[in-house]
């Protein structure tokens, strides 16, 4: 069964046809979200969580957030998920360094049909670097190999590439860029599904990145609503090419936005609705 919906998830992966995930932190953003779905209309197709998120409800930053906490947010949200028929992929970081097999392993056996995982050393600002790349290779196909061995062979591995995210003066745009496709065409050799790239608030990413990126890569590239300047709507990002479209924790915080402004109305006398 976890296979199928991993089969039913790596299927949605098409260049210029993209799955878009809004991505989710709990139960409740989760029915919120499948509440779209009709009968007769499945807008939403996957669903898909943020650690960014689910750390900031826990009252910490991402890159604190442990893995067993990873875990128990995974296990509450992936029944609800099965219920509802939507294959779930689980943002596990970067796999909780030397643990990666292990966490892969309970991820799958909790529910989840696939994963982003990050290519950056967990630090505020990425200020501990990227894993060397014959590692990170190496640590990807353990992360593969411990989902085949819990039942999932057809794991999606979204494999998230965080060059561009590095603050490092020594790194001019074509030694970035050229790195960038290094290491995504490595990391779709060792099987991943889709490479994702993350600019990040202080990255320097840019649309002719993810356009370069795009046809290096045939179009097996998973872009982030948010991260570049200048896009503006899911549409454009199908239009360059992708295939795979998500928001991180950009509806968490639309959501605390909205509840601040209703509780901003009503404890200066007016009403919490709109």
């Amino acid at each position: 069964m976890a296979n199928e919906s991993a089969k039913a998830l790596k299927a949605l992966h098409v260049p210029s046809k993209p799955i878009i995930f809004a991505n989710i932190w709990d139960v409740a953003s989760l029915n919120a979200i499948n509440s779209l779905n009709t009968p007769s209309s499945k807008l939403v197709q996957g669903v898909a969580t943020t650690s960014w998120a689910i750390a900031a409800v826990n009252g910490q930053l991402d890159e604190d957030l442990t893995a067993e906490q990873t875990l128990e947010s995974i296990k509450r949200i992936a029944p609800f998920a099965a219920k509802a028929g939507l294959p779930l992929s689980a943002d596990l970081r970067d796999g909780y360094g030397s643990r990666i097999s292990e966490v892969v392993t309970d991820a799958v056996n909790a529910g989840i049909a696939g994963a982003n995982i990050e290519d950056s050393i967990p630090s505020p600002l990425f200020d501990k670097g990227l894993y060397p790349i014959d590692e990170q290779v190496q640590r990807l196909k353990t992360a593969l190999q411990a989902a085949e061995a819990a039942g999932t062979p057809d794991f999606v591995l979204n494999a998230r590439c965080d060059v561009f995210c590095l603050e490092d003066e020594s790194l001019d745009d074509e030694t970035r860029l050229r790195e960038a496709i290094e290491r995504g065409k490595a990391y779709l050799e060792l099987g991943a599904t889709t490479v994702f790239y993350w600019g990040g608030p202080r990255g320097g990413m840019t649309k002719h990145h993810l356009e370069t990126l795009v046809k290096e890569l045939d179009g097996r590239v998973a872009a982030s609503f948010s991260a570049y300047p200048g896009i503006k709507t899911t549409k454009e990002l199908a239009d360059m090419g992708v295939a795979r479209v998500s928001i991180g924790p950009g509806l968490f915080k639309v959501a605390m936005g909205a509840v601040r402004a209703a509780a901003e109305n009503m404890l200066t006398g007016g009403s919490p609705a709109p």
